[in-house]
């Protein structure tokens, strides 16, 4: 990636996982996943960000703007500090309080995640609306966007992950396994029926979530699944018309061009 191509840094800090995209030239030219640890400093960060640059060929001084959404304030912080002194970039950090143009039809707006707006923001700019969007993160999310772009609300349930580890942690004598599909529905061992209990169950729950919803909104709609374990149980739905494990970065970087075009 040569120095000349000025690029955009977009960050979702969640839960789980920070995700992290460089985008050039209008294109996601790389990205990576790191875990989120809500004590981690900014001069910790900037080692760890820099050597991901470092070894993916990354021209650090051709970073025009850093986009960061957070649902952890204490990794926000810190990543903020860390753009600053080590980017020199004083980051746009999304909430509700920023014209992001985007009409937010709920009781109360200072409660929606950065993250939910985001990809609210990027389903509606990719796809058009109506449409629901799900995300598989450590919360499993339902968002539903109106036909002119405005956020309508949504569901939010236990994540995969977080309903896996509560059941081990609970039960002394159920071994972990690998979410996978299953071959059929019935287990015939007791892997192959955990297995079977988390894939049709997130699947169905899913998929009646979906369908409750498109009921309240009473008419057609797209629906877009998003998120690190998307493809797996949404891949295979005949409920979701797209599997787009990229929103989050796309999301920010339309949050980006939309101000950066206010200010100019």
């Amino acid at each position: 990636m040569g120095g000349a191509t000025q690029m955009i840094l977009a960050v979702d800090i969640g839960n789980t996982t920070i995700q992290l995209g460089v985008i050039a030239g209008n294109q996601i030219q790389d990205r990576w996943r790191l875990q989120t640890n809500r004590l981690k400093l900014s001069d910790e960060y900037a080692v760890q960000i820099f050597e991901l640059f470092r070894l993916n060929n990354v021209v650090v001084s051709g970073f025009e703007a850093v986009v960061v959404s957070s649902v952890v304030p204490s990794a926000g912080r810190e990543f903020a500090a860390m753009c600053r002194r080590y980017l020199e970039i004083e980051p746009v950090v999304v909430s509700p309080d920023l014209d992001l143009g985007i009409d937010l039809r709920v009781d109360q707006p200072e409660e929606i995640g950065a993250d939910r707006i985001t990809t609210a923001i990027a389903a509606f700019s990719e796809y058009g609306g109506p449409l629901i969007v799900v995300d598989f993160g450590t919360a499993t999310t339902f968002d539903a966007v109106a036909e002119d772009g405005a956020y309508l609300g949504g569901v939010i349930v236990p994540g995969i992950q977080i309903s896996m580890n509560a059941l081990f942690d609970q039960a002394a004598l159920l071994s972990r396994v690998d979410l996978s599909m299953p071959p059929q529905v019935i287990g015939t061992t007791t892997k192959s029926c955990i297995q079977s209990g988390f894939y049709f169950g997130f699947l169905c729950q899913m998929e009646g979530i979906i369908d409750r919803i498109k009921t309240e909104l009473n008419t057609e709609v797209k629906v877009i699944a998003t998120g690190g374990l998307s493809s797996l149980i949404a891949g295979s739905s005949v409920k979701i018309d797209v599997v787009d494990p990229d929103l989050m970065i796309k999301g920010l970087y339309t949050i980006f061009r939309r101000i950066q075009k206010k200010n100019r």
